[in-house]
């Protein structure tokens, strides 16, 4: 009689992920919340809970600048957002946070092949407007290389109608997604099966 091996279970953090029944009462509100929105718990979620209180800080500051909120109104599109987050993500090799904002711009463009382009590089990208082209440079400059952010950059910015709150709302999403970019590489974060089940092409 053959006998199969049971497989181990595939971690989804190099650090221990609390359990449901461990987590504080508003991070298990919030995990019913994104599971009866989206239809599952992502991985980096369930990663960072392990922070409890910094975990809560963290999303405080990540979600209303990433997604807008009422209360804190964006002055970029979600557009533009996803399209910084994603060429912010690509930049950093984060596999996790890579294959997470493909799939978020991919159904804001309602075009996930677009979404692909666009991570592949978005200087190719002729779909892009000028303002989307000069804030993905921005974000590729102060990932890579912040020192290099100048006066000139400044005025090239406001020269396709970016103003000075716009810019510096595209300089926290840019940094914060750089934080939690270096949080889930540091943590190996592993990728849901989720985020490959998109379509590649326009949504029809």
């Amino acid at each position: 009689m053959t006998t199969h091996e049971t497989l181990p279970e595939t971690r989804i953090s190099r650090l221990k992920v609390p359990a449901p029944e461990d987590l504080p009462p508003t991070i298990a509100e919030f995990f019913e919340r994104t599971e009866a929105l989206e239809g599952y718990v992502p991985n980096w979620l369930k990663a960072f809970a392990l922070g409890g209180p910094g975990f809560t800080r963290l999303n405080a500051y990540l979600f209303p600048l990433l997604l807008g909120s009422p209360d804190s109104p964006s002055t970029l599109t979600l557009r533009e957002r996803e399209i910084v987050a994603t060429v912010v993500s690509v930049a950093n090799r984060c596999s996790y946070c890579h294959a997470l904002h493909v799939d978020g711009l991919g159904k804001v463009l309602g075009d996930h092949r677009l979404a692909h382009r666009v991570a592949l590089d978005h200087r190719e990208v002729t779909e892009l407007t000028d303002r989307e082209r000069l804030l993905s440079d921005l974000a590729i400059t102060l990932t890579h290389t912040p020192g290099e952010v100048s006066d000139a950059r400044i005025e090239e910015l406001r020269a396709v109608g970016l103003s000075d709150e716009d810019i510096y709302e595209a300089v926290q999403i840019i940094s914060i997604i750089n934080a939690t970019n270096r949080i889930s590489i540091a943590l190996g974060v592993l990728p849901d099966a989720e985020l490959f089940a998109a379509p590649t092409g326009p949504a029809q």
